[in-house]
């Protein structure tokens, strides 16, 4: 019992660490552009909030406006109203609650502190959640998981996404969530039965629900069919009816929540609006330019695409040192560097598939900021831990634990160079 619930004992202690560091060490200095704002929690504990932030507490405290006909979260309700519904769900005892609140700054309107709350709330539950799914991927591939790979999940934690969103409404959290749920599947399909087994459609429709906030959830789908593609190349599996109707029926589960809103939303004011497509033309771009110089568009998305990938080599260097240290170490005469090199060879294909997915998305969106890279991250993450487990498998017990400590330092020394920064706000 003790050792399943140590892992979430170290990842909240990551999680504490980093939010008290935030609170205390990050916050816009005066006279610097205004990108943000400084919520004052109590004392010297401050919270960066985006500018998108005091709206999608106005929609959670007043969820009809999104029926607006130019509402900007319009096409991505499914967070705000889940916050409404907790909001909802407390607001009996809103008057013992209020009193918790000693904010000091006022930068937020007295009726926006529980929504601020809930939104923070529901930011660290996503967390948890992809660190539960971080396990249960590792579990199911590499048991027992050495400590040295648990460690690595204080770089869901340690980056410039969870630095600039924890403490502030907004949707990015899922940008750590969603590609973690797209590995898990993709794994659990292609290794585990997934596809056959009845829950696989409960999680069709809870991601279905992940859709209504993020449009990242998607790429499920995708996932699905490449993890059953490899399946029937690999294994000569026949393409029966049986299959293409298990996979319809997960495909309308993942869009039918979208779909009714969709629906719901044009019935009652005749029109839906999409701020990405209407204003930041977001995967529309792409569509003129197919007709008219369609060459011109690949090269674009090639740039995009580049853009993106670069950014991903900059936030993914600590990952390449933490393997570099662990190799160092585990090499002795039993485990020449070339039988370590073969483990390293072993990360997961998987893992590269779904970062490539997700780096696609963006680039068809015509988005290339450090934020819209980082959802290529928490699969390379996973795979970093699956060859530190096999490095330190065959590894005697004083080089693992030298190992294992050495990983430690190096995700303190992440926390710390995050924190140490200025930035990002956005």
């Amino acid at each position: 019992m003790l050792k399943k619930i140590l892992p979430y004992g170290l990842f909240g202690a990551f999680c504490l660490v980093f939010t008290f560091g935030l609170l205390i060490y990050h916050h816009i200095p005066r006279n610097y552009p205004d990108v943000a704002f400084n919520f004052t929690i109590y004392g010297h504990f401050t919270a960066v909030n985006n500018y998108d932030s005091p709206e999608f507490m106005k929609d959670a405290v007043h969820p009809t406006e999104l029926l607006e006909k130019t509402a900007l979260r319009q096409s991505r309700p499914g967070l705000i109203l889940l916050v409404a519904g907790l909001d909802k769900l407390v607001s009996p005892f809103s008057r013992w609650i209020m009193p918790l609140f000693r904010a000091t700054g006022k930068e937020i309107e007295t009726d926006y502190y529980i929504p601020y709350a809930l939104f923070i709330l529901t930011n660290y539950l996503f967390v948890f959640l992809s660190f539960f799914l971080f396990l249960k991927i590792l579990a199911g591939d590499i048991p027992p998981v050495a400590f040295g790979a648990i460690y690595l999940s204080g770089m869901f934690v340690f980056n410039n996404v969870m630095k600039a969103f924890l403490l502030t409404p907004h949707m990015q959290i899922f940008n750590l969530l969603s590609p973690l749920v797209c590995l898990y599947t993709f794994i659990e399909v292609r290794r585990h039965g997934l596809f056959e087994k009845r829950r696989f459609f409960l999680l069709s429709f809870l991601v279905g629900l992940g859709v209504t906030a993020y449009a990242t959830f998607l790429l499920f789908i995708p996932s699905v069919l490449i993890a059953l593609g490899w399946n029937v190349l690999s294994e000569k599996r026949k393409i029966d009816l049986r299959l293409i109707w298990r996979l319809l029926l997960a495909i309308l589960l993942t869009i039918l929540p979208f779909l009714a809103w969709v629906i719901y939303v044009h019935t009652l004011t005749g029109s839906f609006y999409s701020s990405e497509m209407a204003v930041y033309h977001q995967f529309v771009w792409i569509i003129p330019m197919l007709r008219s110089a369609p060459v011109q568009a690949f090269v674009v998305l090639a740039k995009t695409f580049g853009s993106l990938a670069i950014s991903v080599a900059e936030q993914s260097w600590m990952l390449l040192v933490i393997l570099a240290a662990v190799l160092a170490v585990v090499i002795d005469r039993e485990h020449p560097i070339s039988f370590q090199i073969k483990r390293m060879m072993q990360f997961p294909l998987a893992c590269l598939v779904v970062s490539f997915l997700f780096l696609l998305f963006f680039a068809l969106g015509g988005i290339a900021t450090y934020r819209y890279a980082f959802p290529a991250m928490p699969p390379l993450i996973v795979g970093t831990a699956v060859v530190v487990n096999s490095l330190l498998s065959d590894a005697g017990p004083f080089r693992r634990r030298l190992a294992s400590g050495l990983v430690l330092l190096l995700i303190c020394l992440q926390c710390l160079l995050i924190l140490s920064k200025l930035e990002p706000f956005l």
